[in-house]
């Protein structure tokens, strides 16, 4: 355990140097993975319900195909069986297996467990919480096929807890610090123009980028396709752009819309080199 902990430290302690939010996970789950020996992790960040919300999963290996729909696996997921009741109704955050919270047998066979041999061929759900107030329940769900998860396993997930929940709230600042950069550079680009956009022309411009049709911007406004053709016609004019690439180019360029995502490259690896690659993410909804 002091190995495993103290590859965790050290990776806290880089973490919380780090700039770009989008590192955090990545680094985090490869090192959960390999302490606990998972083969796969599921993160878990915002609330879901059975019906919407990403299920983003990490593994070092390529994922089957899982389908959407009522009894789908995502589904299972997402309804936190059993860590939802023990974490959410309780002050209790202590990291156990879900065969631990509710027993052996009940866990084999039970539909999420069914769910998950089936999709995955994992049998063991190893839940780590990061402690908060409220119903709302956060952290990881480590996935393994072999034996269940030991008491080893459950010391030292408490034992990082502490690191895990700083690490994290140090990602959602970033988060913050980005949205907030961001929008102060898209305000003071609006300004910039001759005329500033409207926040209607916003609101098209930004439906626009995703490559919505007028009609299909006028259904998600509710309003008129030619309502929607009178707001392109004063964003060409305001971007001085011709048709829709060009209105789409120059709103990025002047930073009113975000730019083209740029190609992901390796991950550093923490200091001492005795960490894996970071695990590729895997989404498998997003609603």
């Amino acid at each position: 355990m002091p190995d495993r902990y103290a590859r965790m430290l050290d990776l806290a302690v880089e973490v919380m140097g780090a700039e770009a939010p989008e590192l955090v996970w990545p680094l985090l789950t490869a090192e959960l993975l390999t302490a606990l020996d998972g083969e796969l992790i599921v993160v878990k960040e915002v609330p879901w319900t059975r019906d919407q919300g990403s299920v983003v999963i990490r593994s070092p290996e390529p994922l089957p195909e899982v389908g959407s729909g009522d009894g789908s696996v995502q589904a299972y997921i997402r309804s936190g069986y059993p860590f939802i009741d023990r974490y959410g109704a309780t002050s209790d955050w202590t990291p156990q297996s879900a065969a631990r919270v509710v027993g052996a047998r009940t866990w084999r066979n039970s539909p999420t467990a069914d769910a998950l041999r089936q999709a995955f061929g994992t049998r063991h759900v190893f839940g780590l919480p990061l402690p908060e107030r409220g119903p709302h329940v956060s952290g990881f769900l480590v996935h393994r096929s072999g034996g269940d998860f030991s008491r080893h396993d459950e010391r030292y997930a408490a034992r990082v807890q502490p690191l895990l929940k700083a690490a994290t709230a140090h990602r959602s600042l970033l988060m913050a610090l980005r949205a907030s950069s961001g929008s102060a550079r898209r305000r003071q680009a609006n300004q910039a123009l001759a005329a500033p956009l409207t926040p209607r022309e916003t609101n098209v411009l930004h439906l626009l980028a995703t490559g919505l049709t007028a009609e299909g911007i006028g259904r998600r406004l509710g309003i008129s396709p030619r309502t929607v053709h009178k707001h392109l016609n004063a964003l060409y004019r305001k971007l001085g752009a011709a048709d829709r690439l060009s209105a789409v180019l120059r709103a990025q360029d002047a930073s009113l819309l975000p730019g083209p995502a740029e190609p992901s490259g390796a991950h550093p690896s923490p200091a001492g080199g005795n960490l894996p690659h970071p695990p590729q993410p895997r989404k498998l909804s997003r609603t």
